[in-house]
């Protein structure tokens, strides 16, 4: 079963350019990468279920596990634990 690798963004060129990253280093897995999108203080239901404080913020799984813009490796380095 492929993971589901979930980026809260907000639109904004920071939010996207974590969005591109994780889809550039996570192209061979098979995961299955969704974008959930913030608006201004309305977030999805996912951003609000798994306690996201700031955009952009990756979860795993259901799983928040980076928040903020990670470097090239930090998103190698927190996706492949995962």
């Amino acid at each position: 079963m492929s993971r589901k690798i979930e980026v809260f963004t907000a639109g904004c060129p920071l939010c996207n350019d974590t969005l591109k990253m994780v889809r550039d280093v996570t192209r061979e897995c098979g995961c299955e990468i969704i974008e959930r999108k913030c608006s201004g203080d309305v977030c999805c239901d996912e951003a609000v279920r798994y306690g996201v404080k700031m955009v952009p913020s990756i979860a795993v799984d259901g799983v928040i596990v980076f928040e903020g813009k990670p470097t090239r490796e930090q998103a190698r380095t927190i996706l492949a634990r995962w």
